[in-house]
């Protein structure tokens, strides 16, 4: 096997722990008889960057010696698998070689989407999931914590510009949206004064509290050590960098709290750290060791360690779980690819059974590399930690833990897990967050959030800015009759119709139904008002039954006068059938009891108005005339006229009678209770022939305004229809401008005033007469005669 590391020992212990775990793979399984047994494993190590990558493989083909394109100068060794841990560009690079000669790639590092084409790379076999879990997880962490506000740092080139373009559309996807991208197509960027104070001038203008950092190890590194970016405040930084953290220890400068990082899971590799104190020191570098003397508390004496650090400060099992980069992952490639070799073994075995003059001495060692690829997508084992591992589209899937990272005063750093994001069948990210175990930025008073504008609350719906992000925008109430009932509503809902918004417009509550009742202040004062009406017009039909001998009343035709005062009684208490709630029986009876009563109580005015005028002009009307002047009936006058208003009525309530009905189309919070009319025509006609009837009145009346006070009516005829016409005539503006019980009070109102007018102007004076000043008898029995002559 072959073993290409990317080149970062110096500023990355990890890649040491990297190579380290291949060796001990390497090393455990030549000493397991169970796999491959009587065949031993070697391997080859290659140290190589972006420039050398293509070189190194060019010289893995070629074997001994110089490097000869499409030629192996060394036919006696396979090379079984070749395991990298190259960054993603590198491992795009060389892939395109062992497609060309059939080699088996494994990849424990670049998770690179562009990788994923099992097409374009058949041989490419990768140790770990590609990046959607990964960016799937970071969704769910932002939508987790309601970050919609994204500012975004990044490396540039085809891997990064790939991932960026999905992230950005997630982000979208999301609700978010991404206030910067900032891409640096090289590391040495970073270096430049001019970029440093053009991002840090930047991120401290940004109102983006959260910053992703996509790119590599040694990226991040530059973000916090070269420009110490870590140190603006008020910002969370999360970070897709698999780093150990060594980099940052001796930094000494300010650092804040509150990043979090996704980093591949670590699984403890059994006997590892044994293997680690044990190992002969003398197969590698001195200056490994010395990388390695600060991380675990090894033996000074057999790793020549200079300062070690006290056990009890790090522990072997956090030294094994946080600093060992993906030395799990490299653990499992070799035993990858070990399974697949042993694989083939047996079959090889079991061939030579068959055929006892087959052995595998026989077999082409040139055919094993394309052997290897067949084996290797169908391996499925149990690894010694007990987990089952198979490749599902060239990827074996693993989950990613987050870490927060805690800077301590002395520069150390302190890694607390505080969640994982694990995948599914669609591989999407499955996020489980330990929230109480956060340590954020102190200039935080709770839980950061990071948003262009303030959430809407309920109530309110979101007002886009133009020409801005959609995560930029204003809140605005909802308009009437409309409510919002979530945070952040793109729109106001309309309630029902039988429903609407309360106060803070947070939600649709049922109507309130209103009508004019018996507990409403105006429904008590209509009521006791029509009840002392009735009651003061009983009184004077009384006063008028027990002196009906008076002159004053016998003057005034008494049997008028009764029927005047009872249809006058009939009015008031018709009154009470508008205050209550509307029901069948009481709008039946509301404008019919009033249609028919006032238009009695109208004519009986025009039959004593007739009477009157009759009496006092029979001698001067023509003798052929005379006969109509003796036919006349006061009784016949209210008859007929009553008749005519009664019809109305009758036929009205036959076939287009009230009925009782909920208005909720009030525009209001409230249902209105009301009795519709069923014909708006029949009911104006009721209207309107009560207006003639009282024109009519009136006009006879202003005929007989000269005869003698003393057995005249006239005036107060005149007056009282003076004050119907007034009342009502106010009452139509009124009429069209009002609704629900107002309307119904307005009308109860314009009847209680049109009919006191009526027993005011007409009645309280012959009330004085009859009881302080009884007078007039002569002149009433003159004019009785004349009446009786009639």
């Amino acid at each position: 096997m072959k073993f290409l590391v990317s080149h970062y020992f110096s500023g990355f212990p990890e890649d040491i722990y990297n190579l380290l775990a291949f060796v001990f793979a390497v090393d455990e399984i030549n000493n397991n008889p169970q796999i491959l047994p009587n065949i031993t494993l070697g391997y080859n190590i290659f140290h190589t960057n972006a420039r050398t990558s293509v070189q190194n493989v060019l010289q893995i083909l070629t074997g001994k010696g110089d490097i000869v394109p499409n030629y192996n100068c060394d036919p006696t060794t396979v090379v079984a698998a070749v395991i990298e841990g190259l960054t993603p560009s590198s491992s795009v690079a060389i892939a395109d070689l062992f497609n060309t000669y059939k080699y088996t790639q494994v990849s424990f590092a670049s998770q690179s989407l562009f990788q994923s084409d099992t097409q374009i790379f058949p041989y490419l076999y990768r140790m770990v999931p590609n990046e959607y879990t990964l960016y799937s997880g970071i969704m769910e962490l932002l939508t987790y914590y309601g970050w919609t506000w994204i500012g975004i740092i990044a490396t540039s080139d085809e891997r990064s510009n790939l991932s960026l373009e999905i992230i950005k559309r997630m982000i979208m996807m999301y609700g978010g949206c991404v206030e910067f991208i900032v891409t640096m197509p090289d590391i040495d960027y970073y270096n430049k004064p001019w970029m440093q104070t053009r991002l840090k001038t930047l991120i401290e203008r940004s109102t983006a509290t959260v910053i992703l950092v996509y790119g590599y190890k040694n990226y991040f590194f530059h973000l916090v050590y070269n420009m110490n970016l870590y140190s603006i405040p008020s910002k969370v930084w999360i970070s897709t960098a698999d780093s150990s953290f060594h980099q940052v220890y001796n930094t000494r400068r300010t650092v804040n709290n509150g990043s979090l990082h996704f980093i591949i899971r670590k699984r403890e590799i059994p006997a590892f750290l044994t293997f680690l104190k044990e190992v002969d020191s003398n197969w590698f570098p001195v200056t490994w060791w010395d990388e390695l003397c600060t991380l675990c508390p090894f033996n000074g004496k057999d790793k020549n360690c200079q300062g070690a650090k006290n056990e009890t400060e790090i522990s072997d099992s956090d030294c094994n779980l946080k600093f060992y980069g993906m030395a799990y992952n490299v653990y499992n490639a070799v035993y990858s690819v070990a399974h697949s070799l042993h694989n083939m073994y047996l079959q090889k075995e079991f061939r030579k059974i068959q055929t006892t003059n087959q052995t595998i001495a026989d077999i082409h060692v040139n055919r094993i590399p394309l052997k290897m690829h067949r084996y290797l997508k169908r391996i499925h084992f149990i690894n010694t930690l007990g987990e089952r591992k198979y490749f599902q589209m060239n990827e074996i899937q693993s989950s990613y833990d987050i870490y927060n990272l805690v800077y301590l005063p002395n520069g150390m750093i302190k890694t607390e897990l505080v969640g994982n994001v694990s995948h599914d069948t669609s591989f999407r990210g499955k996020l489980s967050i330990n929230h109480q175990a956060i340590t954020w930025d102190s200039h935080f008073s709770g839980t950061p959030r990071s948003s262009c504008s303030e959430s809407c609350e309920p109530g309110m719906s979101i007002s886009f800015r133009e020409g801005q992000h959609i995560c930029c925008y204003d809140c605005i109430p909802c308009s009437e009759g409309h409510a919002s009932m979530t945070v952040d509503s793109y729109f106001c809902i309309r309630c029902p119709e039988d429903q609407w918004p309360n106060k803070k417009r947070t939600e649709c509550v049922p109507k309130v139904v209103t009508f004019l009742s018996y507990q409403d202040p105006v429904g008590i004062f209509l009521a006791v008002t029509s009840v002392v009406f009735f009651l003061m017009t009983a009184g004077v039909l009384g006063a008028f039954i027990k002196h009906r001998d008076n002159p004053t009343v016998k003057a005034n035709n008494r049997n008028l006068s009764f029927i005047l005062l009872f249809s006058l009684m009939l009015s008031f208490l018709g009154c009470l059938t508008f205050i209550g709630p509307p029901e069948q029986w009481n709008c039946f009876m509301r404008q019919a009891v009033f249609g028919v009563t006032y238009a009695v109580t109208v004519s009986s005015l025009l039959a004593k108005t007739l009477t009157v005028v009759l009496a006092f002009n029979s001698t001067r009307i023509h003798e052929h005339k005379q006969y109509w002047t003796g036919a006349y009936s006061p009784h016949l006058v209210i008859i007929g006229f009553s008749t005519i208003q009664f019809l109305i009525c009758f036929f009205w309530l036959i076939f287009a009678p009230p009925f009782p009905y909920y208005n909720i189309q009030s525009g209001s919070n409230q249902i209105i209770l009301e009795c519709n009319e069923g014909s708006a025509i029949v009911c104006y006609c009721i209207f309107g022939y009560l207006w003639l009837l009282a024109s009519i009145s009136f006009f006879v009346a202003f005929l007989s305004w000269k005869l003698p006070d003393t057995y005249n009516e006239a005036k107060q005829i005149t007056f009282s229809m003076l004050v119907f016409f007034m009342v009502w005539i106010s009452f139509i503006p009124a009429y069209l401008g009002s609704s629900g019980k107002s309307l119904v009070a307005l009308e109860v109102f314009a009847i209680l005033a049109s009919s006191s007018g009526i027993l005011g102007f007409i009645f309280a004076p012959k009330c004085k007469d009859i009881f302080l000043q009884p007078r007039g008898q002569q002149e009433t029995l003159d004019l009785q005669t004349q009446t009786t002559a009639l």
